[in-house]
């Protein structure tokens, strides 16, 4: 990781040049900056050029997400308005599949600079390398297996193999761990700063846009906006490393103003905690409804299979920048709070312009994602819980309605807890579902219905009393970890059984 950080991230460009640092930056138009404050009025950085850039992406935002209204097809000229309504009657093309795949999956950009301004490349080694790993076995053993089904979603999924009732579970669990609760906290941070405006005020302002531009045609109006919100949030993540490449120059700069851990894989981390990460990101990347969903809304496999592989080129470009960014800010600005470091000094770097184009990025960047989780949240309930009735436009936009509101009084209610939010809702997820799920992708018949709903109940219960007596801190297991055993166990002696019959009855049939 250090040869790539210094070799392949910033100095290969230079050094193919034959010069220097130092010797280059004069070459660029460089930004003249006299201090860089720990803290700033970032409402007192912008001026009307940056507004103007930030609301006219806001307005292509919505255009585009009207153009797909007008795109769809309409319930006359569809066979089935479901498919068209949550999956753009399978027809997303390779172009559009890596647009919003890639762009959905950044909503945290606040915490991910955090984590690489207070520990460096560690950022890249957890929420990039570990990531990359989990996409590709997702991509060459799941995505075919999921698309044979020809299901409209995860719950769906669950329900044509194992069970009805455990449809019904499984999307209760899915509504609950798509509720965009950190999404529209970190939104609610974002407009907060640049507007000036109350926590309360900036949700209710950011959800209320997502859930308009959503009311336009549910999948196909997030797939739209997740194409211009692709492009914004590379360019302003982009502009901030070249521009601070050309102020302060490159490996150089950073080795001198920032301690050694920011450039070792696991930081000041042992090896063992720094690989909890990797089984965090297989198991959020191997039941998320998010890839599933795209995975089926594809034209074929080919395209599915074929995108992902794409889309951890751009997760790479991504990744690298806003690592460097995170380090940047953390060389420059060290006494700055970690959490709002990279737009600190990403306000104070970039010139007129640019300042209103990155604020569109980060913007973009949440919500890309909040609207995708949106929407899934919303379906789950409005097609997998209340399916009873023919399916229409209305009834899925009052449950994308009812869904954003109850969003935002939990968000209200959790302002600031985003780890804990996340860790409980997407803890108690992944542990009851990641084995089943896995499970029947790859064991036809694996259990039955009342069995699914029994060991899903007993991995909640035993989570919630995990975490209801406190044990999670007394002994430093994450509840995670205690719901996932609980399913395991409970699932291996009916593994072991079936094989045994199915054994037992080719014997006796060969006999």
């Amino acid at each position: 990781m250090h040869i790539l950080l210094k070799y392949v991230f910033i100095r290969s460009f230079p050094t193919k040049l034959g010069i220097n640092d130092s010797a280059l930056s004069p070459l660029f138009l460089r930004v003249n900056i006299v201090k860089f404050l720990d803290k700033i009025n970032i409402y007192d950085h912008l001026n009307v050029v940056d507004w103007m850039i930030f609301a006219v992406a806001m307005l292509i935002t919505i255009g585009i997400a009207a153009l797909a209204y007008h795109r769809r097809k309409l319930p006359a000229q569809s066979k089935s308005p479901a498919l068209e309504y949550i999956l753009m009657g399978r027809q997303l093309t390779l172009p559009l599949f890596i647009a919003t795949l890639v762009s959905t999956w950044y909503g945290g950009i606040m915490g991910v600079t955090q984590i690489a301004f207070e520990k460096g490349i560690y950022n890249f080694v957890t929420q990039g390398l570990f990531w990359y790993i989990s996409y590709a076995i997702f991509a060459l053993f799941l995505v075919k297996k999921i698309r044979i089904h020809e299901v409209l979603t995860l719950p769906e999924l669950v329900g044509k193999t194992i069970g009805p009732k455990s449809a019904k579970l499984t999307a209760i669990f899915v509504f609950l761990k798509t509720l965009p609760i950190t999404y529209i906290i970190s939104l609610g941070i974002f407009l907060e700063l640049i507007l000036q405006t109350s926590f309360l005020t900036s949700i209710m302002i950011g959800t209320g846009f997502v859930i308009l531009y959503s009311f336009f045609g549910g999948f196909r109006a997030v797939v739209y906006s997740d194409f211009v919100q692709f492009l914004l949030m590379f360019s302003g993540v982009i502009c901030v490393v070249i521009f601070s490449f050309m102020q302060f120059g490159g490996y150089d700069f950073l080795v001198q103003k920032l301690p050694a851990t920011h450039f070792k894989p696991c930081s000041d981390y042992s090896i063992s905690t720094t690989l909890v990460w990797f089984f965090i990101a297989c198991s959020t990347t191997f039941i998320n409804p998010t890839f599933y969903q795209r995975c089926l809304a594809a034209k074929d496999t080919k395209t599915a299979t074929k995108g992902i592989f794409l889309s951890m080129i751009f997760w790479l470009i991504f990744d690298c920048c806003t690592t460097l960014g995170g380090m940047y800010a953390k060389a420059l600005i060290p006494q700055a709070d970690s959490l709002h470091s990279y737009l600190t000094y990403a306000m104070q770097l970039l010139p007129t312009g640019l300042k209103g184009l990155l604020i569109a990025s980060i913007a973009a960047t949440i919500l890309s994602t909040l609207d995708s989780f949106l929407i899934i949240s919303s379906t789950s309930m409005s097609y997998d819980l209340f399916k009873k009735g023919s399916h229409s436009t209305l009834k899925h936009n009052i449950f994308i309605l009812i869904t954003g509101i109850f969003a935002v009084l939990v968000a209200w209610h959790f302002e600031g807890q985003m780890e804990n939010i996340w860790k409980t809702l997407k803890g108690y997820f992944s542990a009851c579902l990641l084995v089943p799920v896995l499970l029947v992708l790859n064991i036809k018949h694996t259990i039955s219905d009342k069995a699914f709903i029994f060991i899903s109940l007993a991995s909640v219960a035993s989570t919630t009393i995990w975490i209801g007596c406190g044990l999670d801190k007394n002994y430093d297991i994450d509840p995670f970890y205690i719901g996932l055993a609980v399913s395991c166990t409970q699932f291996l002696p009916l593994l072991i059984s079936k094989s045994f019959f199915r054994g037992r009855s080719r014997c006796h049939t060969v006999s």
